[in-house]
């Protein structure tokens, strides 16, 4: 291995380790917020208290997405002939015109204020759907997970309150690490099969194991293991294109 393959690894490597030191406890606490069932008559940690709330407002707002790149104003120039026409009988710069008054698109956020049992008031982001079944005076239930509230439920609609933000960190941080160790880091002369073999191979492990269950968490290891499939093929190709040049 050169210093470019082992600076790849161990920087890898680092990234992973700060990755699942960092996102290890909630990942562990999401997992069993999922499995747990609501409480009995005594609550417990490991279950889920409910309690109730009422809807004191709603609110929203929409945000625009960014303005396009406005390239920098060019001299005049002499005016263009007439364009032809175009099937829908309309000149490419009036289409151009039409599609500049279009409207930005837009994200609407949906905001919640409820008071719970206990007499305290919060304010959530929610989605469009518990949003639209929620008046001022409706009542429902809040999910309390280990203190805090993790679900919101009006009637048939719910929405979680979970923070994923340390669990995305340590997505990121992981998925640099491996496209550090996959793009870099492994040495393929030699071994492309086992490597390729067994990235994938432990592909398929931990997914009949189901050790992950959203999507997010196995995209990397899959587009991991495409870019580790382009390089063995690249590595292939070259040691055959080698190989026939000497002859």
């Amino acid at each position: 291995m050169t210093r470019g393959h082992w600076a790849a690894l161990v920087a890898g490597l680092a990234f992973i380790a700060g990755g699942v030191a960092l996102g290890i406890g909630p990942y562990h606490d999401l997992r069993a917020f999922e499995k747990a069932s609501y409480c009995g008559a005594e609550p417990r940690d490991d279950c889920i208290t409910q309690v109730r709330m009422t809807v004191l407002s709603k609110s929203s707002y929409t945000t625009e997405d960014p303005e396009p790149y406005q390239p920098p104003p060019q001299p005049p120039q002499p005016p263009p002939p007439q364009p032809p026409l175009g099937p829908f009988r309309l000149a490419p710069s009036l289409t151009g015109r039409v599609l500049a008054a279009l409207p930005m698109s837009q994200t609407t956020h949906y905001k919640l204020k409820v008071r719970t049992a206990d007499g305290k008031s919060h304010t959530y982001d929610v989605d469009g759907a518990i949003y639209d079944a929620a008046k001022a005076g409706t009542t429902g239930t809040a999910d309390v997970w280990r203190g805090r509230i993790a679900r919101l439920r009006i009637g048939a609609h719910s929405d979680e309150q979970w923070s994923y933000w340390s669990l995305g960190a340590a997505w990121l941080l992981c998925w640099i690490g491996v496209m550090l160790i996959v793009g870099w880091g492994l040495p393929l002369a030699g071994a492309t099969p086992i490597v390729i073999g067994g990235w994938w191979a432990g592909i398929i492990f931990i997914g009949l194991r189901d050790l992950w269950r959203p999507a997010v968490w196995v995209i990397p290891a899959v587009l991991a293991g495409a870019v580790l499939t382009v390089r063995v093929f690249i590595t292939v190709s070259d040691r055959r294109y080698r190989s026939a040049f000497r002859r």
